[in-house]
């Protein structure tokens, strides 16, 4: 009876003074602009996509809105965070798990510039879209060579990790630059000149290269890892997703590129536009097989009863690398012209359907029940009788 009288007594002290912890921005990472690509590449792939689905353009529509509101909050938490609790932002660069997510705040940042340039000309005046498109991709491709150096340059000096500790969650920080090479392809002939267009297609090309050569790099450690040190913990399941991410957004820069850089290399293009067959194919063979082995590798998880896959922010994991390779399957229909990718693309996005679905379901709950982030005194009395 003394220990329950202790606990009523802590649960209302709490309530009269909510303890520090219980502030909204000071548990907000940026592991939360993980939904904000989810829910923004869902939105442009229901836009767009190559077969005609009823309602599409005003889900499409709906889905920018929410992303758009879901974006600002979260920015705004965000920047709050580093504002009110600068300690606590600062302490994400000490750990190696936490740091890895500001690839998230790029790539949600460019995720939203290109939605607007998707979606945003058929809703606003088209002009106004397209500019504020060009200023969030800027601010997005800033964002991005920041993560892309900050991130490993840490890791290398600073963070200690096993062998053990391997995952596909070391792609996040390096991701970003092929994502805004990605979107920024789109925006090649928006620029005022063709001195601009060169320049930002030569822009495009190093970012793809950067990040490339680290996703080989990565990818290779991962392999190693899986090889070597036995099945990962269900946790961290969803991550392996992660590796078909890059693959597709690298097939959607070889895929645009050719269509707009026609007025840029003239006779030169032709050239392009073949090497953007080859490669994209390619990369879209080596992504089917890690989808197959990453379903695989899931279904191990979900069959094994002493394995659990327990939910956590990470399960959008199944969501973006997921749309980035149906972004690339599109944009090969859209070079090639052939019903295979287009029907391809469709299967690909059903499936993104059901796992954005599911997801997206999880993390309103979690939200709500305060799993993921404490907002009101009642999960302090969970929290209380989860420690007693």
């Amino acid at each position: 009876m003394t220990v329950l009288a202790s606990q009523v007594a802590l649960s209302r002290t709490l309530i009269d003074k909510p303890d520090k912890h219980l502030s909204v921005a000071r548990q907000f990472g940026t592991n939360w602009f993980t939904v904000v690509m989810g829910i923004g590449i869902v939105a442009a792939l229901t836009y767009t996509s190559p077969i005609p689905l009823p309602g599409q353009h005003m889900t499409g529509m709906a889905f920018f809105l929410v992303d758009n509101v879901v974006f600002t909050i979260a920015l705004g938490l965000w920047l709050w965070r580093w504002i009110r609790h600068t300690d606590e932002a600062l302490k994400d660069f000490s750990d190696p798990s936490k740091i890895l997510f500001y690839g998230a705040l790029a790539m949600g940042i460019n995720v939203i510039g290109n939605d607007y340039l998707v979606i945003g000309t058929h809703m606003l005046a088209p002009s106004t879209a397209i500019l504020i498109s060009k200023v969030i991709w800027l601010c997005g491709v800033i964002v991005a060579l920041f993560t892309v150096v900050i991130v490993p340059y840490l890791l290398f000096v600073t963070h200690q990790v096993s062998v053990e500790e391997t995952h596909a969650s070391w792609l996040i920080p390096v991701v970003p630059p092929i994502v805004a090479a990605a979107t920024g392809a789109n925006l090649i002939p928006f620029w005022s000149s063709s001195t601009y267009q060169f320049s930002f297609a030569m822009l495009i090309l190093a970012m793809f290269g950067m990040t490339f050569f680290l996703f080989i790099m990565i990818s290779s450690l991962y392999y190693s890892r899986l090889v070597y040190q036995g099945k990962i913990a269900g946790s961290l399941a969803p991550s392996v997703w992660i590796e078909i991410g890059p693959l597709g957004m690298s097939m959607t820069i070889f895929c645009t590129l050719p269509l707009v850089t026609q007025p840029l290399f003239g006779a030169w293009n032709a050239g392009f536009y073949a090497l953007g067959i080859l490669f994209a194919v390619a990369m879209w063979g080596v992504g089917i097989w890690w989808i197959m082995i990453a379903s695989l590798y899931s279904l191990v998880h979900l069959m094994d009863k002493k394995s659990k896959i327990p939910y956590n922010l990470g399960w959008w994991s199944y969501v973006f690398p997921l749309g980035s390779f149906t972004t690339g399957t599109y944009a090969l229909n859209h070079l090639l012209g052939h019903s295979f990718f287009a029907i391809a693309g469709l299967i690909q996005f059903i499936a993104l359907l059901g796992f954005f679905s599911l997801v997206l379901i999880k993390t309103l709950v979690g939200v709500y029940n305060g799993s993921l982030l404490r907002w009101r005194s009642p999960h302090l009395h969970l929290l209380i009788q989860q420690k007693a």
